[in-house]
């Protein structure tokens, strides 16, 4: 093993197979639950679930995963990075087996809960890993791997989940994913030990203000709004757009199709992104993003016709890949490593979280008034993000990394 540290930099660089490593491991912990999405709910139906209880089933993954993100991001930083991360996927191959095993509507729900724990686990420990193993210049490129990582698997998740268990069954995929997550916790053993966790021990109310100065600190506020502005959007588009394409006589195949445009320039763009974020500064990456995210709205605005749409799409994922690997980036350049397990925690917590806030708005909104004024929210609350960037780009320069 070549380990090395960068001093002038502060940070730890690893040899390319330990990359490749735990980048795999990022793409299972993010795989497992996009290949569920398309499925869960008609799975729980088939086990005898109502209406109501399907909602519920559903929805208890984000109900358990955005408060166990935050809390276990800060076991990150006092337990250490690759326990967590084996922890985490062996509690999503567990919770896999779980449902593949379920016999009754209880029994998935229980299945749901452990799999929300095991996100909480695995997603701040893989990405607060990959912020160790990155030196400081290079942040925004590092951060941009671990989204390609997230884009492949909801790319390839979505994809496979509804027509694997199509041709296979549900069971069976899920089993068959169980022991792929087995295999891969087994695998992060072999990761280095790059991070040691302080020995000393603080107490609850020291973790609490350790908590309230990182995340609310003002160097926190373009990464966590912007994401969070990126993630309500993105709520929008798969609860109500979605539906007003299927209005507009759109098949599930060519919704499916259109989507998967959003996911690919993402993808396209994640590491462009991450280079001029640690060129030209993540604010002014983040920025640009929001501003085509509230530009894909705009598109949508004017027509369910071909290709509007895709084109909207385009520039949805463009925005999505700008804004990601930048804000991901300024999170691990603002926080020292005894902090950073909090602070990516928070930050997946609020993924997960601008989903299940937009979704709900979106569609009550949706439900009162027209196809236009809901769409209208995807163009106005990127625009305010955007304008509290302004702000801060003007008064709080330093904030932002210069140039390298």
């Amino acid at each position: 093993m070549n380990l090395t540290e960068d001093k002038s930099q502060k940070s730890l660089t690893i040899e390319r197979k330990y990359i490749v490593l735990i980048l795999s491991l990022s793409f299972m912990v993010n795989f497992d639950s996009n290949a569920v999405i398309p499925i869960i709910a008609t799975y729980a139906k088939t086990l005898g679930a109502s209406g109501i209880m399907i909602g519920f089933i559903v929805g208890i993954y984000s109900m358990v995963h955005i408060p166990s993100n935050i809390i276990f991001g800060r076991l990150v930083d006092k337990i250490g990075r690759r326990m967590l991360i084996s922890i985490g996927v062996m509690l999503d191959g567990l919770s896999m087996l779980l449902y593949a095993i379920a016999q009754d509507p209880l029994f998935l729900l229980f299945g749901r809960i452990v799999h929300g724990i095991g996100g909480g686990f695995g997603g701040p420990a893989t990405m607060t890993y990959i912020s160790d193993a990155t030196s400081q210049k290079r942040s925004g490129r590092g951060m941009a791997l671990y989204g390609i990582s997230i884009g492949f698997s909801n790319l390839i998740g979505f994809l496979l989940g509804g027509m694997v268990a199509q041709i296979i069954g549900e069971s069976n995929l899920f089993f068959i994913i169980a022991i792929v997550l087995f295999i891969m916790s087994f695998t992060s053993f072999f990761l280095p030990s790059i991070y040691q966790p302080s020995k000393e021990k603080i107490k609850f109310r020291e973790e609490l203000k350790t908590f309230k100065n990182v995340v609310l600190h003002k160097s926190m506020i373009s990464p966590y709004f912007s994401i969070l502005a990126m993630m309500f959007n993105i709520g929008i588009v798969t609860a109500v757009y979605t539906l007003m394409l299927e209005s507009a006589t759109y098949t599930v195949g060519q919704t499916g199709m259109i989507l998967s445009i959003m996911v690919i320039f993402s993808i396209l763009i994640h590491y462009p992104a991450g280079i001029m974020s640690d060129k030209i500064g993540y604010l002014k990456v983040m920025l640009i993003g929001l501003l085509l995210i509230a530009i894909a709205f705009g598109v949508f605005i004017i027509s369910f016709e071909v290709p509007i749409p895709m084109i909207g799409m385009v520039f949805l994922g463009l925005g999505h890949g700008l804004i990601f690997p930048s804000s991901a980036g300024a999170v691990k350049e603002k926080t020292k490593g005894s902090e950073s397990g909090v602070a990516t925690g928070t930050f997946y917590a609020l993924i997960v979280a601008g989903v299940a806030i937009g979704a709900p708005i979106s569609g009550y909104v949706y439900e009162l008034y027209a196809e236009q004024t809901t769409l209208m929210l995807g163009i106005i609350v990127p625009l305010i993000v955007a304008t509290i960037l302004i702000f801060l780009l003007r008064n709080f320069k330093n904030d932002d990394p210069k140039p390298k």
